[in-house]
């Protein structure tokens, strides 16, 4: 399976993208494609960074791009100019192409402006490899450039097509929140794709411009699936009044851990939708492994590894692929049972507490299960266990204290809970941790 041909044999009048702003249909996708190869692609050896916010424009110049095989990175405009200096010269970047700020809902090359960031020199013998690349979201730290090759991301996709473990991604009308520059964007974006499905998309990549999107009742009754990170959802549960989606035939996750009373509050609601939990981390494509139920209760808290990767335990998980020889360090916390993944947590996030190793998803999953607060923050401070919490109206600081000594072993009690009004995000939405 090549990366191009998950677009052959479709009918040319038919509605790839949806924003809400206009429609987009495969043979405008053909056109752009055209005009931007001939605009921008001189040479194959090249490495163009994308720095587009419109999700449909940027869309467009991705496919442009695989097309022709060229290797691209894609910059969030969130980034800081000092850094993204940096991941443009790490990626050795030749040209940036970027957007007008205000154009039409046509999508044209006429919206694009490039300009080169270092000075040719003579061209290198090695062999072209086509690649993509992501910055990291930088939950813990300073985000980094990670690269997958076209061969890796088709060997994935090949995989999830022969083993047939994403059948929800079939002829789908699916809301792809996390957006496109984002690893698990881009990879639901080609695995939707894959499934013949049309891809509804915020013009603008920012949570403003989901829910601009969303404010459509036309477009709430068309979504059938969507993928997001779990803070997305629970924006959805507090303008639940608001939008709702009369069609949803399935929820996906990924991004972050997943609590329990999370996929409670989204059963109640969408009770016919299926969910899936992927997990995997940037510097492979698409999922390591799945896991996928009907109802909350069905949850195994447990995942399928895709066969095209070997997975073992060397006090983190290590993933083999069967295309590379180099093995992956997860940095993930994790144990192997029958056959099935079981993931704990980040190894780096564990936390020291009186002498025990502590998950803080362990911490934070229990207070949030107490249903009075929405949002938890677990770190370690002056050897004290810290949580700090967002309450809801129903919160006391008591009650909760006595709940978590049904819950939660003596030790990893939080020491002091904290009332808070708000917490760091990074661009993905995760909470920024310690």
């Amino acid at each position: 399976m090549q990366l191009e041909t998950l677009l052959q044999n479709r009918n040319p009048n038919t509605v790839y993208i949806q924003t809400e702003k206009a429609a987009y249909t495969y043979s405008e996708l053909s056109v752009f494609a055209t005009a931007f190869q001939h605009a921008f692609l001189k040479d194959s050896k090249e490495i163009i960074a994308l720095k587009i916010q419109d999700q449909a424009l940027l869309a467009f110049c991705i496919w442009a791009c695989i097309q022709q095989e060229q290797s691209f990175v894609l910059l969030p405009f969130q980034t800081t100019p000092t850094l993204e200096k940096t991941l443009l010269s790490k990626a050795s970047c030749d040209l940036v192409i970027t957007s007008n700020e205000n154009h039409t809902e046509e999508l044209s090359v006429a919206h694009l402006t490039s300009y080169r960031i270092k000075v040719q020199s003579e061209k290198t013998t090695n062999e072209h490899i086509p690649k993509v690349g992501f910055m990291s979201s930088g939950t813990t730290g300073t985000p980094k450039l990670i690269w997958n090759t076209f061969a890796q991301l088709e060997t994935s996709l090949a995989c999830i097509y022969k083993e047939n473990l994403m059948p929800y991604c079939q002829q789908q009308q699916v809301l792809i929140s996390p957006f496109l520059t984002h690893s698990y964007g881009f990879s639901a974006f080609l695995e939707y794709t894959m499934g013949n499905s049309t891809i509804f998309l915020p013009s603008e990549a920012s949570f403003a411009g989901l829910f601009r999107l969303l404010a459509k009742k036309e477009i709430q009754s068309q979504i059938t699936a969507i993928e997001g990170v779990p803070y997305f959802y629970k924006q959805l549960l507090v303008l639940q009044k608001k939008i709702h989606f009369s069609s949803l035939q399935h929820i996906g996750f990924g991004g972050d851990f997943v609590h329990d009373v999370l996929l409670q509050s989204l059963h109640k609601i969408y009770p016919n939708a299926s969910f899936s939990v992927r997990y995997g981390i940037s510097e492979i494509p698409s999922v390591i492994a799945l896991n996928t139920f009907t109802t909350p209760t069905e949850n195994s808290n447990s995942y399928q590894i895709l066969p095209c990767y070997s997975v073992m335990i060397d006090e983190e998980i290590v993933v083999h692929s069967q295309d590379s020889q180099a093995s992956i360090y997860t940095g993930d916390i994790g144990r192997i049972n029958h056959n099935r993944l079981f993931i704990e947590g980040r190894k780096a996030s564990f936390l020291k507490v009186k002498g025990y190793k502590v998950s803080p998803n362990f911490v934070e999953n229990a207070l949030i299960s107490s249903e009075m607060v929405t949002e938890v923050n677990v770190f370690i401070k002056n050897d004290a266990l810290v949580a700090e919490v967002i309450p809801l109206p129903n919160f006391d600081k008591m009650r909760l204290k006595i709940y978590l000594t049904n819950k939660l072993p003596s030790y990893a009690i939080p020491d002091v809970i904290k009332e808070v009004e708000t917490m760091e995000r990074t661009h993905t939405g995760k909470i920024r941790r310690q």
